[in-house]
């Protein structure tokens, strides 16, 4: 079969027909300082709209009745609206990773340099602008999907520590019952002081050198928070560390750092899904970046058998 032609962009149109332009004013430029006012507030910095027009409107179809200004401000409403979504989900600390991705503090419209492949509408960051893309065939469609995109488009630029996702997940599925779920793993254990230590960020690190598809940021919190939940107060119930003094003291006098952590290692001992490992004082409970979020509940499995 033969190899299909890189796709090649259309000349974008120098003049544009009169009608076209009044429409471009009348629909689009006239509420462009809207837009751009929105879009600042909303993010918390000064925000530019730079839309080449006759770029754009080179992919109109020949039968088309679009109206050119009107999918112009589809197109920067849908941003607008997406954006908003965002910042609700996300608050000050997607800002910060938008800002921070989107270095110009610009939006702007492009055709998809994938051509036949590419989406309906999608999006990415380029040299710091923000771009929204489009099918070549399908200028001005789906204009209100961008939601999807967005947030697709700031996790795709490389940048040092959590993704917005991962911590978006330790903040709505882990921070929130932790200190709970401490307390009970304390009462247990007769130890009030105990610490449960996600090391989120070596873990994180660990996991996202290996993992090439990076679904697992949406369940990074949960997962961790299940390692202490299902696993380690499942197992220390069921090895019997409730009102058991001999079993409580035991467990005290090898835990001296009071601590319970989780760690992603390149290899466990025995090629387990999970294991359980004291060392210097504290109980590591560990697994191999492929075998994250497998087998939960046999968190501190063997825990007895180490003291």
């Amino acid at each position: 079969m033969p190899k299909a032609a890189p796709f090649t962009r259309k000349p974008g149109i120098e003049k544009l027909p009169l009608a076209v332009r009044k429409d471009i004013r009348d629909s689009y430029e006239s509420e462009k300082e809207g837009f751009e006012t929105t879009i600042s507030e909303l993010l918390g910095t000064p925000f530019h709209v730079n839309v080449n027009a006759g770029e754009v409107w080179a992919y109109n179809l020949p039968d088309s009745n679009m109206s050119a200004g009107g999918i112009l401000k589809g197109y920067v409403e849908g941003f607008i609206d997406a954006l908003k979504d965002y910042v609700e989900r996300y608050g000050e600390e997607g800002k910060t990773h938008f800002n921070d991705a989107v270095t110009q503090s610009e939006l702007t419209v492009n055709v998809n340099e994938l051509g036949d492949e590419a989406e309906t509408i999608s999006a990415d960051i380029k040299d710091g602008v923000f771009r929204i893309l489009f099918h070549h065939q399908k200028m001005g469609y789906n204009q209100s999907d961008l939601k999807e995109f967005l947030l697709k488009a700031v996790e795709d630029v490389p940048r040092a520590g959590l993704s917005i996702t991962a911590k978006n997940s330790i903040e709505e599925d882990y921070n929130e019952q932790i200190e709970e779920l401490t307390k009970e793993i304390g009462e247990i254990i007769a130890m009030p002081d105990v610490i449960l230590d996600p090391n989120f960020e070596e873990n994180y690190a660990a996991l996202d050198a290996v993992m090439k598809d990076k679904d697992w940021h949406w369940g990074f919190g949960r997962a961790t928070f299940q390692y202490f939940s299902e696993g380690l107060k499942y197992q220390l119930n069921s090895q019997g560390f409730k009102d058991d003094d001999m079993l409580q003291e035991g467990l005290a006098e090898y835990l001296q750092s009071k601590t319970f952590k989780i760690r992603v290692v390149p290899q466990t001992k025995n090629d387990d899904i999970i294991e359980t490992v004291l060392e210097g004082g504290v109980v590591y409970i560990q697994m191999t970046a492929q075998n994250w979020w497998y087998n939960t509940g046999d968190a501190g499995s063997g825990l007895i058998d180490l003291l």
